[in-house]
């Protein structure tokens, strides 16, 4: 797996390739991260596009020390200023939790992971599908699309629904753990 350093240093020397790197390295792990402010996938996936835009815009990298906490952080204060725009009189204090290796030991990251598969397991059928072409296989929309000759937004609202499914079956740190590890 490619490291931090690298991206960062493919972002200053080969920009385009270095983007590739951070979007199919962080993509996913930020939109799950950011489902656990603002409840939906749909919102989850604009706030990190425009984080992943403001990081094209950027002229410079290398002020940037950790890449996996800066992006994390970008993507919680996106969050919390979409909620206090949405929901102005909303008040809550977010918790720092960023990686659950720091928090959890490996067995209880492996429960977790245990109870994750099996709720996956009963999503419903077509909806576990979805779920798992986009977040396992990583298709497109798109591509699901048209493997399971629907619509695109048919694919999203399946995706959405098992997002729903699993949060609420589980509990954050389980869903995010889905960005850590490939089942």
């Amino acid at each position: 797996m490619i490291t931090d350093a690298e991206i960062i240093k493919e972002l200053e020397t080969k920009k385009k390739r270095g983007f590739d790197k951070l979007f199919k390295k962080y993509y996913k792990p930020l939109c799950i991260f950011s489902i656990k402010y603002v409840d939906t996938l749909f919102v989850a996936e604009d706030i990190v596009q425009d984080i992943f835009i403001k990081i094209w815009n950027r002229k410079e990298y290398v002020s940037i020390k950790n890449l996996s906490t800066y992006l994390f952080v970008c993507t919680k204060n996106t969050c919390i200023d979409y909620i206090r725009k949405k929901k102005p009189l909303y008040v809550d204090e977010f918790d720092e939790t960023i990686h659950p290796f720091e928090y959890y030991s490996q067995k209880e990251i492996d429960e977790k992971v245990q109870l994750l598969k099996k709720k996956i397991e009963e999503l419903p059928p077509k909806t576990k599908e979805v779920f798992k072409a986009i977040v396992f296989n990583n298709m497109k929309y798109k591509e699901v699309a048209k493997k399971f000759d629907v619509s695109i937004n048919t694919v999203k609202s399946n995706l959405s629904r098992a997002y729903k499914i699993l949060r609420r079956s589980t509990d954050f740190m389980t869903i995010y753990l889905l960005s850590f590890f490939s089942f």
